[in-house]
């Protein structure tokens, strides 16, 4: 997604949610030091994860253990990049599956995040204004490979690839990387808060403004599957429809995967 476009989406954002940008910047500010000697670029990223023939996102959301299991047959593949959005770790980790990647802003359970970077995991860090507390908690305690992102003006060697909830902005990062076929399953983006989305119980509060950013996450997702050339796959067992993701089976997705039809 453009920067530019993104930065007007983000103030649209913090106006409706009432953030402090300068919160926000002040985040990236401290996730960039803690990182500045570790972080990956781009290319480095790339070169980490290789050239694969799909992507599979899984969100925390209610289904996701419904969707992991039937997934199975699919990430097993080499050509399959498998991602997992924050607390979908524990799921994950719980089913003796290592993600190749995990796309966090830390609400995930320090133990599984922590986990997943010994093992080998991708973490993709997201530094934003309410998080402060858990950067320099938790992001000492990765082992392994790491990318810092912000969600404002970028901060070097943080990147911004667009996006709000840990969801679309994996999508986001996925597309902007180069990815041709991009599948989410896991992301319900509904009114009910799936197990593994928040290791605490979430009060009413919490949970009046999580509906409110799921709603703003589908609609990235909406936006991006107009301007962008990938393939999206919606296979998320409980989700309504979203514009521009063709809903499939994975059993589909697995023919397309070994007949070669999927680019």
């Amino acid at each position: 997604m453009d920067l530019g476009r993104w930065l007007e989406i983000y103030r649209e954002i913090c106006d409706i949610l009432r953030i402090d940008p300068r919160k926000d910047i002040e985040a990236a500010t401290i996730l960039a030091d803690i990182i500045h000697d570790r972080c990956l670029s781009r290319r480095e990223i790339v070169e980490l994860l290789g050239v694969r023939r799909a992507v599979a996102i899984f969100g925390a959301g209610p289904s996701l253990v419904k969707d992991l299991s039937k997934a199975l047959p699919v990430i097993e593949k080499e050509e399959v990049l498998k991602i997992a959005v924050d607390g979908a770790c524990r799921a994950f980790l719980e089913k003796g599956i290592v993600p190749d990647v995990v796309v966090t802003d830390l609400d995930g359970g320090d133990e599984y995040l922590e986990r997943c970077s010994m093992l080998g995991s991708l973490m993709v860090v997201h530094a934003h204004g309410d998080n402060i507390s858990s950067l320099l908690r938790v992001v000492p305690n990765l082992r392994g490979p790491i990318l810092g992102t912000t969600q404002t003006k970028v901060v070097p060697p943080l990147e911004n690839f667009g996006g709000f909830t840990d969801g679309d902005r994996a999508v986001c990062m996925f597309e902007e990387l180069g990815y041709d076929t991009i599948i989410i399953a896991g992301m319900d983006f509904g009114t009910e808060i799936g197990q593994f989305s928040k290791p605490l119980p979430p009060t009413a509060e919490f949970l009046n403004r999580k509906i409110v950013k799921l709603k703003i996450g589908r609609k990235i997702l909406e936006n991006l599957a107009c301007i962008s050339r990938a393939s999206f796959y919606d296979l998320t067992a409980n989700s309504s429809d979203i514009p521009g993701f063709r809903k499939l089976g994975w059993e589909d997705i697995y023919e397309m995967l070994m007949s070669g039809r999927m680019r």
